[in-house]
Formats: C-alpha cells, structure tokens, sequence
C-alpha cells in the first residue's frame, strides 16, 4: 500500500472516530460525579442542621420550662437549676444526632423570668469532602409565669338530670366540688403573681338563662351589665282570651252577698241609727200603738254608697200597711224608685221588714211602758250582660316595661262561669284584672324570674354560614332593635296549644328557670365565687346551644363585650377559656317554654316540618363552636354520659373529657385548670 493510499485510510479512521459518541458517556459521568456529590451532600447535610436547630430548640423550652416550674419564687435555685439540666439532657444527646461539644446555659433575672441557650456542633457528611468543617448552632428559649390575662366562662349544664344519684351525692354536689378543686389548682399556680388578671364567668343553662344579674335599670357597664332597653318593651306570647259573648238577663250577683242589718227607731231622735247597730243607746217611753204611728223618715248608708235612703216600717205593728217595702237603685243613679229598671246593667235592691218590738225600762228591764222598734234593711245587687262562654287561646301582645324592671303583672288566672261584663268581647288575663268589678275572677299576679326568650330566628336547616336572619345566634351584636331584643318569658301567660290551628284547648305550661343568673366575666374573690358554686341548683331541660351562645357573647373579644374584653386592664393579651360541662345529650322538647316559647305551637325553629328538633338544635350548636374557633379555647366535659361525637368536635382537639364518677371530674377540672394557669414560653 502506498503512502498516499495510507494517509487516506488513517483520515477516514479519525473522521469516524470523532463521529463516534458511544464513549463519551462515560467521559461526561466522571466529569459530573462530584458536583452531584456536592449538590446531595449539601441537601442532605443542610437537612440535618434544621432537624437539628429543631430539637436543639424544643430541647432548650423544655428545660427552661421545667426550671421555671420547679422555682417556688423569683428565686433561681440549685434545684430549679439541675431540673432544667436533667430536662434538657433528657431531650437532647450527643449521640443521637451526631453532635459535639453540646451544652446548655440558663439564668433568671430578677423578676423570675428563666432564659436559656443550647449551642452544639453538627459535623458534616458528604460535604466534608469539599472541606466544610462541623456547623456551631445555637438557640435561645425563656419562660416567665404565664403573661396573658385569662378570661373563664363556666357553661354548666344545671337541668333535671343533675339531681341525679352520683356515689354518695349528687351529679351536681360532685360538680360543685369539682369547680372549687378548679379554683384551688388555678390559685396555687398564680400566687405572687401581680401582673394578671383573671376573671370568672357563668352561664348555668337548661332550656333557658337566667339574666336577672346580667340587665339593669342602672346598669354598670364596667362589670358588663346591659340597660334594660336591650330587652323588649311588648313580648307576643302564646297566650289566651276570655271570650265573653253569651248574654245573661237580670240575675242576683253571686260575688256580692246582701249585705243586711237591724235599725232601731223610735219617737226620740236622739237615739243611734248607725248602720249594723241591733239596739239604741236608750229606750224610749212610748205606747204599744206608737210604733204603728211613728213615720219618721230616718236615713241609713251602706258601703257609703247609698247614703240618705229613707224608709218607712214596711208593715205597721198592728198589721196595716205604711210605706214601700222595696226601693231600687239603678247603676250610676242617686234616685231611689220603688220598680226595678228596665234599663242599665246592674241596680241594687233594699228591702226593709219589722224584726221585732221590745218594751223595757231605763234599767234594762222588760216593761210595756217601754218600746224600741226595730226593722232589718237588706241590700241586694243584681246584673245583666254578657256571660263568660269560653278561653280563646291566640297570641296576644304583653306591655313588659315595668315587668321587666320588678313590678308585678296582675292578671286573672280563673273566670266563673257566671261572670257578667257589660260589652262582649275578648278580653286578655291582663285586661280582666283592670275591670271595675272584680267578683267572680280569680286574682294573680307575675314578676319577672329573669328568664329570656331568645330574639328573632329563622327555621334554617344550613348553618354554614349563619344565617343573617338567626338573630339569636348573634353573638357580636345587642338589643338595639326590635328584632335584636331579648324577651322576659311570661310563663303564667303563656300556654301551650299544640298546633297553631288549635285555638278552643290547651296541652300544658311547662316553664323550668334556672334559679341561678347568669354573670359576666369580673374579678372574684375565693369568697364570692364558691358562695356562686354553693348556689348553683338543677331543674328542666337540655338545650346546649342556649347555653353556649350566651357564653360566647360574654366572652368574645370583637363582640358584644368587646370594651372590656379585648385587652386586659394592664395593656396584656387575654387568654381566653370556655369550660362546657353537661351530662347529657340535647333533648329538646315541643311542648316545653324554652327560650323560643313552645315549640310545638311557634315553630320557631322547626318551622312546622323538616329535621328533628334535636337534629336543628344541634346544627346551632356546631355553628357556635366553629364561630370563634382559633379566638377562644373551647373545652368539654361529658359527665356520667359518653362522650358523643356532637360535644367532642365542638371542643379543641385533645380538650374534650369524660368523667364517669366525682373522683373524675375533679381530675378532669384539675387538669384543665392545670393548663389554663400553666407557664407559657416566652419565646
């Protein structure tokens, strides 16, 4: 082979050799081995700087927090100390993250405040290849007493069932108990605490509230009372009317009795003759015969009313006639006729007739030179109009201005048959009481228990949202209309008819008011608040809702009470708490006055149809709960009832409780109060 013919097959082999790429695979993977090595080491080893930072940092809280406890005072002891030692060693060792040269310092300043730093080396892995060194890291934690103000309301279930036997007492003994064990816990972790303020509240429920304490005529809004303009001026309830339309010709009265008595008269006219007086002051000297003669025209009165009647002896003593023996008297007439009227309502009769003649001397003995006549006046009222004929039951409207302050509502409970009055027509218990004659009626009358009828509602089956129109889940808001009003109950006016169609009968009055108020948050001494707890008492139904929307409302800081709730007095955070205890299930009941009248006649939440009662009860019930989450720490406790899901979503995870005996529920109440009044970090 040729030069020439050499050089072109040497230039062809080059040529396919730099054509071909099949080899720089390999070429391209070790050029790029150790920037892939630098870009994984770094991922990696950054990862366990931050999972490290991050236990350096839960380990260093948790020790200043246990030192912080263990300090009886302000004082930061050897003992304080090796607790926060031992805490912080328990949380963080070498050798479980690979780390050197750890340690961990702490002091306290002179007001208690415990302050820590944790620090360590992390070596590298892979990136000590590119000559990264181990990384220091460092932390700081503190621990104080706890800084916030905290805010408790207490929302007690208080019905029926809490009478109920529990060991050696009572569901509600054990409950009292249990809220003075709270106290003891919350006490014993703020002594020497200066800085915060702690306030209690109340909200006992059943199927109502109790808001005597709560509206005022002279509220002081620095302890959250409400004017009594937040409560309404006229309440609708469901009530009744006396029908009169049945009209009564002229019949005796049966409530006004007649009224009789014995006048003495003779010749002398000096002698007494005062009304219901048997006898005369003296005798006087006249003849058998001048009884029969005498025709003075003597006067009487009787109830004032009848004053200057004057009669003759309706039949003479020797058996001839002399004089009228009646004389009528027509209602509003001060002339006497001798006939009945034929007109008018009511008149009044006076009959007259001879009793006896006696003959006695000045020393009282009998003697027929001497002579007293004596005649009997009888008064006797008659009527006409219209007769009682039945109860209407309807809704009627209540003027409740001055109920709502204290006074009385006088009204009529019962109406006898034979009641007359002059006009017919419907007239309420009310207005009964306001007629001008009242025999016949049955007397009552009312003040205000200091239960509330909840303000306008909608019947919605759909809470998410809220629906503008349930007023009474308004927890932002006061009465400042007619909608927004609360209303006292009247529950010796309002009555349950069944079906709104239903108006000649009723079913029942079912009223239960708790007997304790509601009071809004403030300041209590240890005095106050168990004399609170001592008085708390148990009757009527389970409605949850009632309960809880009026805790909200005393404890929402952007709501009703949002002056005074949304900072403290010092200028600090509030930690807010609601304790919900309730033994049992929602049980609402129709034919119950709860704070939305009776259910079974207003349909006020139902509407007449749909979901349960207890399934549209419930529904508000969540709606509250999910209202403020995030704003106020909501904790539940079922008592001697299992805990169902309803009560356990409302509370915030891992603060719901169930308590099956006393011993329980001290421990539940304990441990709540435990973490209420527990030290918070700082940082």
């Amino acid at each position: 082979m040729g030069k020439q013919e050499s050089q072109v097959t040497g230039s062809s082999f080059l040529r396919r050799l730099a054509a071909d790429r099949s080899g720089n695979v390999v070429a391209i993977t070790a050029a790029a081995i150790i920037p892939m090595i630098g870009v994984v080491g770094g991922a990696i080893d950054t990862s366990r700087l931050y999972l490290t930072k991050s236990r350096l940092q839960a380990a260093c809280d948790s020790a200043v927090l246990a030192g912080r406890k263990a300090m009886t005072t302000n004082l930061y002891t050897a003992s304080a100390r090796n607790r926060a030692n031992s805490m912080f060693a328990f949380n963080f060792q070498d050798a479980d993250y690979g780390t050197t040269g750890t340690r961990f310092l702490s002091a306290a300043n002179a007001d208690g405040r415990l302050d820590g730093t944790a620090s360590t080396n992390v070596p590298m892995t892979l990136m000590k290849m590119f000559g990264f060194e181990a990384q220091p890291l460092e932390v700081t934690c503190s621990a104080d007493i706890q800084v916030p103000n905290i805010d408790i309301v207490f929302v007690l279930d208080v019905t029926g069932s809490m009478n109920g036997a529990m060991g050696s007492g009572t569901r509600l003994s054990a409950l009292k108990q249990a809220a003075k064990d709270f106290a003891d816990v919350m006490d014993a972790a703020l002594i020497g605490n200066t800085r915060s303020q702690v306030r209690y509240g109340f909200v006992p429920y059943s199927q109502t509230v109790n808001g005597r304490d709560l509206f005022k005529a002279n509220p002081d809004l620095s302890r959250g009372e409400l004017h009594l303009s937040h409560l309404a001026d006229t309440v609708t309830a469901e009530s009744r009317v006396a029908n009169f339309s049945t009209w009564q010709d002229w019949t005796q009265d049966p409530w006004t009795s007649p009224t009789s008595f014995n006048q003495t008269f003779g010749v002398d006219r000096t002698m007494s003759h005062e009304p219901f007086q048997a006898t005369s002051s003296q005798a006087t000297r006249i003849s058998n015969s001048d009884c029969d003669a005498y025709s003075a025209n003597l006067s009487f009165s009787i109830n004032s009313i009848n004053r200057n009647v004057h009669l003759f002896p309706q039949t003479s003593w020797s058996g001839s006639g002399r004089g009228a023996s009646e004389l009528f008297q027509a209602e509003g007439s001060n002339t006497w006729t001798t006939t009945p009227p034929n007109h008018g309502n009511r008149y009044v009769r006076i009959s007259f007739s001879r009793v006896s003649s006696t003959w006695e001397d000045n020393n009282g003995a009998t003697h027929s030179a001497y002579q007293n006549c004596v005649r009997r006046v009888t008064r006797t009222t008659f009527h006409r109009g219209f007769r009682f004929t039945n109860w209407i039951y309807r809704p009627v409207d209540y003027d409740t201005r001055t109920y709502k302050a204290g006074s009385a509502i006088p009204f009529v409970s019962a109406v006898n048959a034979n009641y007359l009055v002059t006009e017919p027509g419907m007239y309420d218990p009310v207005a009964l009481r306001q007629l001008p004659r009242q025999g016949g009626l049955t007397a009552a009358s009312m003040t205000w228990n200091g239960c509330l009828e909840e303000r306008d509602t909608v019947p919605a089956t759909n809470f998410a949202p809220i629906p503008s129109g349930a007023k009474d889940l308004d927890i932002f808001n006061g009465g400042t209309n007619d909608s927004m009003r609360w209303r006292p109950v009247l529950p010796n006016l309002s009555w349950n008819r069944g079906t709104p169609s239903q108006t000649t009968s009723f079913i029942n009055q079912n009223h239960s008011c708790p007997q304790s108020f509601m009071r809004n948050l403030n300041t209590m001494s240890r005095a106050e608040y168990d004399a609170y707890i001592d008085g708390l008492a148990a009757a009527g139904g389970t409605y949850h809702d009632i309960g809880l929307v009026w805790g909200l409302r005393m404890i929402s800081p952007t709501g009703m009470f949002a002056s005074r709730n949304l900072i403290g007095p010092n200028g600090g955070q509030i930690s807010r708490h609601i304790i919900f205890l309730t033994d049992g299930k929602m049980e609402p009941h129709e034919q119950t006055y709860s704070s939305y009248g009776y259910e079974q006649t207003s349909q006020r939440i139902r509407g007449g149809g749909g979901p349960s009662l207890v399934d549209r009860h419930n529904a508000r019930f969540k709606a509250l709960c999910d209202s403020q989450r995030g704003l106020i720490s909501i904790w539940a406790i079922a008592f001697g009832e299992p805990l169902g899901p309803t009560l356990r979503d409302c509370a915030d995870p891992g603060r719901a409780y169930e308590a099956n005996n006393a011993a329980e529920l001290s421990e539940a109440f304990r441990r709540i109060a435990k973490e209420v009044a527990d030290l918070r970090l700082v940082q």
